[in-house]
């Protein structure tokens, strides 16, 4: 951490340094040493304080929004019934955008409708194996997968993930569907990625949603003929998913609010939590 901030006291303290009564050397007497220690120590000991109290403060703060969290108990989100899900995404949809009004929050709603239906799925395990047949589970129209696709930058499924390592793993999963644009920044650049979607139509996507909604706001991913969207809700290491995740939820919050929700209102695009 950098030095302490130099605080109103602190520059009294540097003021009485050289205003101090001196002795015949020149020099400040043993008194006044004895008096500026005192008051660094004080000062010290009072910026210590402050920062225990602010800590606590904080502590204390995290405490009661567990308290008050309606979903603390709630471990496994993709094994919860579809109202259970709206109502948990909807929830952290308002901590994520604290800034935008109700109406405005209103508007970046994802209808219940348009979830995917997790209790109907057969193979309820959260693990790598069963994602594609997820996928296939969750599309209204899975032989597509079998067709070659057309339309380059056009995926009709998206995955998105909290972090660039989860979404190779991911990328690795969904191949025997066929091939996948990985889309997210780690050894990748958005040029890169844009040439390639270009180049070579695929049917799946995987990333991260920071890269994905870049790829879409710059115009190198279109988003007509998705079908789909799945949103990995596994876990970090500190126990959130990708709707709690303070380096994540803004931007995938931003991007369904902007992106999926509409196409979402004209049953255009379903909405998988995985």
């Amino acid at each position: 951490m950098s030095d302490r901030p130099i605080s109103g006291d602190a520059l009294e303290d540097d003021f009485y340094l050289e205003g101090s009564v001196e002795s015949d050397n020149e020099g400040p007497t043993v008194g006044s040493k004895r008096k500026v220690e005192d008051e660094d120590e004080d000062d010290s000991n009072t910026t210590q304080q402050q920062q225990e109290q602010e800590k606590k403060k904080k502590n204390k703060q995290k405490k009661k929004r567990k308290v008050n969290d309606p979903f603390r108990s709630l471990d496994h989100v993709y094994k919860a019934d579809r109202e259970t899900q709206f109502q948990y995404v909807q929830d952290r949809q308002r901590s994520a955008l604290p800034n935008l009004t109700q109406v405005e929050l209103e508007e970046q709603i994802l209808p219940e409708d348009q979830f995917v239906n997790n209790a109907q799925f057969k193979q309820p395990e959260h693990t790598l194996d069963t994602l594609p047949n997820y996928i296939k589970f969750g599309m209204l129209h899975h032989k597509k997968l079998d067709k070659k696709p057309q339309d380059p930058a056009a995926p009709t499924v998206l995955v998105l993930t909290h972090a660039a390592m989860r979404a190779a793993d991911l990328a690795r999963a969904m191949k025997p569907l066929g091939k996948v644009a990985k889309l997210f920044a780690k050894h990748m650049k958005v040029k890169e990625q844009a040439e390639f979607l270009q180049k070579d139509p695929v049917h799946l996507g995987v990333g991260t949603p920071n890269r994905i909604k870049a790829l879409v706001e710059q115009e190198h991913l279109n988003l007509d003929n998705l079908e789909l969207i799945v949103v990995d809700t596994e876990r970090n290491a500190k126990r959130f998913t990708a709707f709690e995740n303070d380096a994540v939820r803004n931007d995938l919050y931003s991007f369904l609010g902007a992106y999926i929700a509409p196409r979402m209102n004209e049953k255009k695009t379903r909405l998988g939590l995985f």
